[in-house]
């Protein structure tokens, strides 16, 4: 698994209480991936652009056609409007029929990089590993 390194967002004030979203996207061919992984690099690249983001890092796992985030948030609301933003939309229609999407979501009490960052390894190796 190969990630990228941390992308901060506009939120810094926030320490405690943070909001973290894992996402894995399972490509049904390698022919996919290409267009996925630039999509991904492209949000990446306007995370500044995101009310209530704290952070993100984007991972790829080319031989088993995974890619997704890890993300970081002030609050869930503000993950919510990321997933409606029109950027985020447009990329969800074009690659919908490309693969299967999962995700989870939790609260941690700190903010705490690399511990979140760890959760997060643990659980996506879980869903790599169960398919």
């Amino acid at each position: 698994m190969l990630w990228s390194k941390w992308t901060a967002g506009p939120e810094t004030g926030t320490t405690e209480n943070v909001f973290v979203s894992v996402t894995l996207f399972r490509a049904r061919r390698v022919l996919d991936m290409p267009g996925i992984i630039w999509s991904g690099q492209a949000l990446q690249q306007r995370w500044t652009e995101l009310s209530g983001a704290i952070g993100v890092w984007t991972w790829l796992d080319m031989p088993r056609k995974c890619s997704g985030s890890v993300s970081i948030w002030r609050e869930e609301a503000d993950m919510r409007a990321f997933v409606r933003w029109k950027p985020h939309v447009e990329i969800v229609k074009k690659h919908r029929q490309s693969g299967q999407m999962t995700s989870s979501s939790w609260i941690y009490p700190r903010l705490d990089r690399r511990a979140i960052r760890l959760s997060a390894e643990g659980l996506l190796t879980d869903w790599i590993q169960r398919a």
